[in-house]
């Protein structure tokens, strides 16, 4: 238990998840943007520092729902890969480009199967006890995250959402002193591909005609513009036919033709 007038930090030191060099003695800001598009579907996200010098760049790739956390010389920090068929929407996350069971660091899923709000549990691969409680909770709304430690309220990261019109979304994010900011982007990136995949499904369920192939993956066909996962061609595509003529008893010569809108 944290002594009176400590925190939690105060007392025990923090959990290095990703590495020491990730670790500062000050308070650290960093900035999270998209930067996919159609032309570029695999670059997904950049970080950069109060400096505006990119810190952190995420990769997907074609055909997967894998991305890669990568340091700012290009080399792979982590591996961010979602567990198939899982009820809790769980993401396990891998050291540097490996998907080997031996290489996971931890793991993060919701708190509960059915829940009003983004609620979600961070386990470390070190805590092996299933019943166990979480290691780090996050506290997810529209536009506002907040990364504590377990079950306490103790406060170790946040974020905050900056929208603008005609722009993408900024990400504003506070890593407390000493934490480990490379694993906090690494949460706050599973957090927005975990949104973009609702806003595909979404979007997948309410179309009509899919724009492209159904084999091609979400990052081919939507991308997270404004840092939320936008369609990059209007899911509200019909196939409009002559329906006078046919009311008229009539057969068209003409084919249907697609209208989008």
């Amino acid at each position: 238990m944290a002594e009176y007038g400590k925190t939690a930090r105060d007392v025990a030191p923090a959990v290095v998840v990703v590495g020491r060099q990730f670790t500062v003695p000050y308070a650290v800001n960093l900035t999270l943007t998209s930067t996919g598009g159609l032309f570029s579907p695999n670059d997904l996200y950049k970080v950069k520092d109060a400096n505006s010098d990119v810190v952190f760049k995420v990769k997907g790739f074609f055909f997967s729902s894998r991305c890669l956390l990568l340091n700012a010389a290009g080399n792979p920090l982590l591996t961010m890969k979602p567990k198939a068929f899982s009820w809790h929407e769980t993401w396990r996350v891998f050291r540097g480009d490996s998907t080997n069971s031996k290489d996971l660091l931890f793991s993060v899923r919701k708190h509960k199967i059915f829940q009003w709000k983004d609620n979600f549990d961070v386990v470390l691969a070190t805590n092996t006890d299933q019943a166990a409680r979480c290691d780090f909770k996050i506290i997810s709304r529209s536009k506002k995250c907040t990364i504590c430690i377990g079950q306490t309220d103790e406060i170790i990261a946040q974020m905050h959402r900056k929208t603008a019109f005609f722009a993408r979304d900024k990400l504003e994010i506070t890593v407390n002193p000493n934490e480990d900011f490379a694993f906090i982007v690494s949460l706050i990136v599973i957090l927005e591909e975990m949104e973009a995949n609702r806003h595909q499904s979404s979007a997948e369920g309410s179309s009509l005609h899919s724009p492209l192939p159904t084999a091609a993956p979400r990052r081919a066909i939507s991308r997270a513009t404004a840092g939320r996962a936008l369609s990059i061609l209007p899911p509200r595509r019909a196939m409009v036919s002559f329906a006078t003529a046919a009311d008229a008893g009539q057969v068209s010569a003409y084919p249907s033709l697609p209208l989008f809108w």
